[in-house]
């Protein structure tokens, strides 16, 4: 693999307009309740099946109820539109699972609040989503489509977040020519040379789009918040630690080779299975080695035990900057302020000047104690580009929903204004944070719309 590759790629530019101007960025990546409560909430869903289906309540499940003959303005109803989504509502990456299917579910009752979607009879539809689980697991989630279209005649669904099982069910979607609109999976495409196969920007796929970033270029947003720190403070010795499966070492070879290009010395790169339970022969490794700084790519469950591993140990590098798995709001309960310090990824956030994007922060506040999201605009814009795409067909029908999207734009939406090339690919640019005391999120990169800068990670024995 050309591990310069993904950070020597030149996007086409991306201009969003903040309140301070138009600013270009380049086409830039992946989680309240306590452990036992996290694991109490796998049990019940798995014990409930792996299929739900959701209406414009969020908290509705299984059934809904009989649309009426006509709306309050007398539009006539007709038949819901059931819609698939698939989602990790157990396994490893439960946490990021249960952010996007509440901004899913939230984006359903927004739409069917205002009346659902008008089709080319003329007719107002509500939206119904059918989960399936899954399971965190590439072969279930081929599984779990598999079932949506054979099963259940659905040939439009959500994906979920997870780019390996994406990429294992957009091939099923493939062989049944069902419409699959995913986010959250890596764009890349394969090199010239063919020695990386690329992810969704890779397969070619003439049934599926995809809404994210390039695996390599995520890398740029750790090294934009190592470089929102005093200069003073600043790690010298990184290692990169990540998932060892396709995505996450085509991340970490990004990366590595995007921190040397931009002038950082690597020293260590460890790869690990996922769901492992002792992180302590790579914490002494990095301790060896000098580490000062670390960024990794990780689910949520292994990112809470690699973090409680290294208070064990008493290491505490400068500067921890963690993908996939630091973000969830979960996280940070699952680690109260032990969680403080750590840098991650994002993709969105209630303080850009989004349409609606204040309003849904405030939303999920409102349902989580107070808590807040640096993801569910992401999902919710998804979800919106989706029920825009099928009021434009006119239909459901997958072909049709699927050509409104391939070079389809989107104004408007909770990510701002959103265009598909003819690949069926979105770029977006992504976020950095910091956890600050108290659980608060502090945007440190782009510096545009920073609202804070990265405080060095500050040792167990002083906190």
């Amino acid at each position: 693999m050309n591990e310069v590759r993904f950070f020597t790629r030149v996007p086409t530019p991306f201009v969003t307009h903040f309140k301070g101007g138009f600013v270009k960025h380049r086409r830039l990546l992946l989680i309240g309740a306590a452990l036992m409560v996290l694991a109490l909430v796998a049990v019940s869903l798995a014990a409930c099946g792996s299929t739900t289906t959701t209406t414009a309540a969020p908290a509705t499940t299984d059934t809904t109820a009989a649309t009426t003959d006509t709306t309050a303005a007398g539009v006539e109803m007709g038949d819901d539109i059931v819609i698939g989504a698939i989602n990790s509502l157990t396994g490893s990456n439960v946490l990021t699972g249960q952010e996007e299917k509440w901004a899913q579910e939230k984006a359903a009752a927004d739409i069917n609040a205002k009346g659902g979607i008008k089709l080319a009879d003329g007719k107002m539809h509500n939206v119904v989503l059918k989960y399936y689980d899954d399971k965190s697991q590439p072969t279930e989630g081929a599984s779990a489509m598999e079932k949506m279209i054979k099963t259940d005649g659905i040939k439009i669904a959500l994906s979920s977040n997870i780019t390996p099982v994406n990429q294992a069910a957009a091939q099923v979607a493939e062989k049944y020519e069902a419409y699959y609109h995913i986010t959250s999976s890596w764009t890349d495409e394969a090199s010239p040379d063919g020695s990386f196969p690329g992810f969704i920007g890779g397969m070619d796929l003439k049934w599926a789009t995809d809404m994210f970033e390039s695996a390599g270029d995520a890398g740029l947003v750790a090294i934009g918040g190592v470089n929102a720190m005093d200069e003073a403070d600043r790690p010298t010795k990184f290692a990169v630690m990540t998932e060892n499966t396709p995505d996450g070492v085509g991340f970490g070879d990004g990366t590595k080779a995007g921190l040397e290009a931009q002038g950082w010395e690597v020293v260590s790169y460890e790869k690990f299975v996922e769901g492992n339970k002792d992180f302590s022969s790579i914490i002494l490794k990095f301790k060896e080695a000098g580490v000062d700084g670390v960024v990794t790519l990780i689910a949520p469950t292994d990112g809470i035990t690699f973090v409680k591993q290294m208070k064990e140990q008493n290491w505490a590098p400068k500067y921890l900057f963690g993908y996939k798995g630091f973000w969830p709001v979960d996280f940070y309960a699952g680690l109260g302020d032990d969680a403080d310090y750590i840098g991650y990824d994002g993709f969105w956030s209630e303080t850009l000047p989004y349409p609606y994007a204040k309003e849904l922060g405030q939303a999920f506040q409102d349902d989580h104690n107070g808590n807040t999201s640096n993801s569910v605009g992401l999902y919710y814009a998804a979800a919106q580009i989706l029920f825009m795409a099928i009021e434009r067909a006119g239909s459901t029908d997958p072909g049709a929903v699927r050509d409104e999207v391939f070079n389809g734009s989107f104004p408007g939406t909770t990510m701002g204004d959103i265009t598909y090339n003819d690949q069926g690919i979105a770029d977006i640019p992504f976020l950095a944070f910091q956890w600050a005391a108290g659980g608060e999120r502090v945007v440190l990169y782009p510096t545009e719309v920073a609202t804070g800068k990265t405080v060095t990670f500050v040792p167990w024995d002083e906190r």
